[in-house]
């Protein structure tokens, strides 16, 4: 009974997930990651993030330890494995339009060329575990 509870939580924890859209296979800008995760306090009411922390795996993954709690006070550590990949590009500063969506990038001017870096996080696995 106890377990069938527990696993009834973590059901419940995992819909609250997919409606912010962290499941296997999105794919999101650094900022627009973090962004996300913040979020969680001021436009949900069912958990609170307690705060993540990034654990770097390899070159190319990393794992998010997140703590949340719910609106019963029970507490979950939410571990999301993702695949780190970089972009990196060079464009004349003619064709670039300031007014499109720069977020979760990194712009660098260096006279008439423009190099656009950042990081995307690609979610490749999630853990969830209840600590009550």
């Amino acid at each position: 009974m106890v377990v069938e509870l527990a696993k009834g939580y973590i059901r419940n924890l995992r819909r609250f997930l997919r409606k912010l859209n962290i499941t296997v296979g999105r794919c999101f800008d650094e900022f627009e990651f973090t962004s996300l995760l913040r979020s969680i306090n001021t436009k949900y009411d069912e958990y609170w993030l307690l705060g993540w922390k990034e654990h770097k795996v390899s070159d190319h993954s990393s794992s998010f330890v997140l703590t949340l709690i719910d609106k019963d006070d029970r507490e979950y550590v939410v571990r999301i494995y993702v695949s780190i990949g970089t972009i990196n590009m060079v464009l004349p500063a003619n064709q670039l339009h300031l007014t499109d969506e720069t977020t979760g990038i990194t712009m660098l001017v260096n006279g008439n060329t423009i190099n656009i870096s950042g990081r995307v996080l690609c979610i490749t696995d999630i853990r969830i575990k209840a600590m009550n």
